[in-house]
């Protein structure tokens, strides 16, 4: 009784990790990475006053803030978001294992992660001001808060972009080289990512193509991973890491 009690168990801890590592699981981690990334880049970035906005408007933008705890529950959605983009990484490398390019794997795993840094960085940079106010009820100094709306802007506006475009090539090269996606969606993979590193402006958009693309991507493999299996992908299988 014990030792079939013993097995049950042990046969449900595998069932879970097994649903861990999944690709339904990378895909919905990678869609709540999308999401959350679009919705706190919005909020915290997309919505701070322009580079060349006056003193006084900086102000009052900072007086009309939400309060601190909305900007919290943004920079905590942000980070989520951003566990679940480690995660989308960690269960392809896994799956890919052995079949694993090592030079492109590495450059996918490397720039993964400078991104996940630089999102932190940049958005905690862009946020400083509002957490400020709102926690110490003191008024913003313009010049402070228009230079860390600077530094958020060259780090999420000319740093991300391009490593965001180094990510999405490497991983479009390792989809090439394994055959892990269709040529339709490597083919605008690769297009994107050249669009996006050599695109030099500071236009709010450019923060959304990174999300977007991940969504794409994730929407596919989360539709696709029951039939990967029918055309040898591999991506199909459990997979030991490289």
């Amino acid at each position: 009784m014990g030792e079939n009690s013993a097995g049950a168990g042990e046969r449900r801890r595998v069932a879970w990790v097994q649903r861990f590592r999944s690709l339904q699981s990378a895909a919905v981690a990678g869609i709540i990475a999308a999401v959350g990334w679009i919705v706190a880049l919005t909020y915290l970035i997309i919505d701070l006053p322009p580079l060349d906005a006056s003193d006084a408007e900086i102000v009052a933008h900072y007086v009309e803030v939400d309060g601190v705890l909305s900007v919290l529950v943004h920079l905590q959605l942000l980070t989520f978001a951003t566990i679940g983009f480690l995660w989308f990484v960690g269960v392809i490398r896994h799956r890919i294992g052995a079949a694993e390019p090592k030079l492109f794997g590495t450059v996918f795993f490397g720039s993964g992660i400078m991104l996940a840094v630089l999102l932190f960085v940049g958005i905690a940079a862009g946020a400083a001001p509002a957490v400020l106010v709102g926690e110490t009820d003191r008024m913003v100094d313009p010049d402070v808060a228009a230079t860390t709306r600077t530094i958020a802007r060259i780090i999420l506006g000319v740093f991300t972009p391009r490593v965001a475009s180094l990510f999405i090539l490497s991983m479009s090269t390792l989809a090439l080289r394994t055959g892990a996606l269709p040529k339709w969606l490597i083919v605008a993979s690769y297009l994107t990512g050249i669009a996006n590193l050599v695109n030099v402006t500071f236009a709010s958009p450019n923060v959304y193509v990174f999300p977007v693309w991940m969504t794409v991507v994730s929407v596919y493999l989360l539709v696709a991973a029951p039939h990967m299996a029918d055309v040898a992908s591999p991506l199909a299988d459990d997979r030991a890491p490289a």
